[in-house]
């Protein structure tokens, strides 16, 4: 497997940071972008060949045995055959999980170069536009918060909160993003949870971003990032 490469050491940035500081940032994010998307069309080539080594490593496991039952080679050579077609497996797994965590670096560095570019929202100011749903809602929250949140949704919807990431992740460190106290809930903005979120989060002041997934360049869906936006670092 190739790596990624992308772990960034990053000191936060304020909302007044210096106009040559942000033009760092926003190079950094497109960098992390274009090294990623290299970095995933070098996984996806790799798919193919993956596959076909699964048939052929498969197609020789069914000979051995065949030759085994035949009382023509010993199970140590149906054993090492077993071993190869797991492998291949394997393999392939950890290719299309590389692929699927690649698609979140892209979607997340694609949804900081957009942020970055809008204005600052006033204290409890709230803005929905095509894209994202912003409310800058003052009231305290942590990851404490999270269980009567879930208690809440489960009591609505009768299903538990799908959080999709809870705190930081390694998707944030390799951005450089400070997400230790956000959670991100895999529901669409515009669908009845994502609304119900929504508005639950606005009458409490509690911050959000509504994602409605239509990020240039990402595949990955919609959500609700819970909490205030992860801080914008510089890398180096």
């Amino acid at each position: 497997m190739v790596a990624l490469g992308l772990v960034l050491w990053a000191t936060p940035v304020t909302a007044q940071r210096s106009a040559p500081a942000a033009r760092k940032s926003l190079e950094l994010t497109a960098d992390v972008l274009r090294t990623t998307r290299e970095y995933r069309a070098t996984l996806e080539r790799a798919v193919p060949g993956h596959e076909a080594h699964i048939r052929e490593t498969n197609e020789a496991l069914h000979e051995r045995r065949k030759l085994h039952a035949a009382g023509a080679l010993a199970e140590s050579f149906v054993a090492d055959a077993e071993r190869a077609l797991a492998a291949a497996e394997r393999d392939l797994v950890d290719t299309l999980t590389a692929i699927e965590e690649a698609d979140q670096i892209i979607f997340e560095a694609s949804l900081q170069q957009r942020l970055a570019r809008l204005a600052p929202l006033p204290r409890g100011g709230y803005e929905d536009a095509a894209t994202l749903v912003r409310f800058a809602g003052a009231a305290p929250w942590s990851l404490k918060d999270v269980p009567a949140l879930a208690q809440r949704f489960a009591e609505a919807f009768g299903r538990s909160l799908p959080i999709s990431s809870f705190g930081q992740t390694k998707v944030h460190d390799r951005l450089g993003l400070d997400h230790r106290a956000a959670i991100d809930v895999a529901v669409h903005p515009d669908g009845a949870e994502g609304r119900w979120l929504m508005q639950s989060m606005r009458q409490s002041g509690i911050p959000f971003i509504g994602v409605r997934g239509e990020v240039p360049g990402s595949s990955t869906g919609a959500h609700v990032h819970v909490g205030n936006p992860s801080p914008r670092l510089i890398a180096r």
